[in-house]
C-alpha cells in the first residue's frame, strides 16, 4: 500500500498529537505528586554467586559516601518526637520475599515499607538503608536511597555490599609482619561508618532554612526533623562524640542507579550481586465525615 505525501503528513500529525496528549497527561499527573504522601516498599537481596557468574568485576576503588542530608527509620517527626518521620506501613510483597528466602542462592538483606511525603530532588533526603549480617558496627548492606519527584517519580540508589577483610589483613603490611610501622598503606577498601540516628535535637540547634516535610500524618503542618552533617545529635551536649571508625573491606559491590518510576507498579533493579524490588503506592487521605445539617436530638 502506497501513501501520498498528504496522507503521510496527516498520519504524522495524528501520531504527534497523540504523543503530546500522553505527555501532557503524564506531566499533569507528576505535577500533583509534589507534597503527596506515598507508601514505599523496598526489598534488597544479594546473589550468593552473582559476581562469579557475570563478566562484571568488583570495583577496585569505589567511592563510598553518605549524603549530607538524610533521614533514617529512627528520625522523629518534628510535630511529634514520639512518631517516626518515616512511618512504618504494612508489607505487600511478603510472598516474593518468602520465595527469595526459599532459594539458597539468594539472601534477603532488607525489607521495609514506610510512608513518606515526596519532595523535589533539591529537597529530598537520602533514606539510610542497612541490612544483612553485622560485623562490628557495620552491616553487609549499607548506603542510601533517595526518592524524589520532578516530572516523574524518581529513585536514586547508592548502595554497597561489603565482604570484610580479616582483622589481621586490615593492618598495614609492616605491622602485620611484626615490623615497625613503615610507609605502607592499609590493604582493603575503606567503608564509611553510617551516620547515627538523632533521637532529640541538641541544645541550641535549629532547623535548616529548608526543612524536609516528612510528617507521617499526610497533612503538611510542621516539618520533620532531618539531619545535615552533625546538626543533630542523640547524645547529651556534655558527652563527647565517639570517633567514627572506618572498616576495611576486601571487596565491595556498588549499586548506583537512577530509575524513573510509576506509582502502583512493581519495579526491579538488577545487578550481578544485588537486586532491588520497589513499589510506590499513593496514600489516599481519609475523608472527613460531613457535618449534619441539623443537630441530632437526644430523647431522655
Amino acid at each position: 500500500m502506497t501513501f501520498t505525501n498528504n496522507q503521510v503528513t496527516v498520519r504524522l500529525k495524528r501520531l504527534a498529537g497523540a504523543a503530546l496528549l500522553v505527555l501532557c497527561a503524564a506531566n499533569s499527573e507528576a505535577a500533583g505528586y509534589a507534597g503527596t504522601q506515598f507508601e514505599i516498599e523496598m526489598v534488597v537481596f544479594a546473589r550468593e554467586s552473582g559476581m562469579n557468574l557475570s563478566r562484571e568485576t568488583w570495583p577496585a576503588a569505589p567511592r563510598l559516601n553518605y549524603a549530607e542530608r538524610w533521614v533514617d527509620f529512627n528520625t522523629p517527626s518534628r510535630s511529634n518526637s514520639e512518631v517516626p518521620a518515616l512511618q512504618p506501613a504494612p508489607n505487600h510483597l511478603d510472598n516474593k520475599v518468602a520465595a527469595l528466602r526459599r532459594d539458597p542462592g539468594y539472601q534477603v538483606l532488607f525489607h521495609k515499607t514506610w510512608r513518606q511525603v515526596l519532595q523535589t530532588e533539591r529537597n529530598a533526603p537520602a533514606v539510610l538503608i542497612s541490612g544483612g549480617l553485622m560485623d562490628g558496627n557495620h552491616h553487609q548492606l549499607e548506603g542510601s536511597v533517595t526518592l524524589s519527584v520532578s516530572r516523574y517519580l524518581h529513585l536514586s540508589t547508592d548502595l554497597w555490599f561489603s565482604e570484610w577483610l580479616p582483622p589481621t589483613a586490615a593492618l598495614p603490611v609492616a605491622l602485620s609482619q611484626g615490623v615497625e610501622q613503615g610507609a605502607e598503606q592499609p590493604r582493603g577498601i575503606p567503608v564509611p561508618t553510617r551516620p547515627r540516628a538523632a533521637l532529640a535535637a541538641a541544645a541550641g540547634d535549629t532547623a535548616s532554612d529548608e526543612p524536609l516535610d516528612l510528617d507521617s500524618s499526610g497533612i503538611r503542618t510542621e516539618p520533620a526533623m532531618y539531619h545535615s552533617g552533625s546538626s543533630f545529635s542523640d547524645r547529651p551536649v556534655s558527652e563527647p562524640e565517639p570517633e567514627a571508625m572506618e572498616k576495611l573491606a576486601a571487596r565491595v559491590a556498588v549499586l548506583q542507579e537512577e530509575r524513573r518510576l510509576r506509582s502502583g507498579e512493581l519495579h526491579y533493579i538488577d545487578h550481578p550481586k544485588l537486586g532491588v524490588l520497589v513499589e510506590i503506592r499513593t496514600v489516599t487521605p481519609l475523608e472527613e465525615p460531613e457535618p449534619l445539617d441539623e443537630p441530632m436530638e437526644l430523647t431522655p
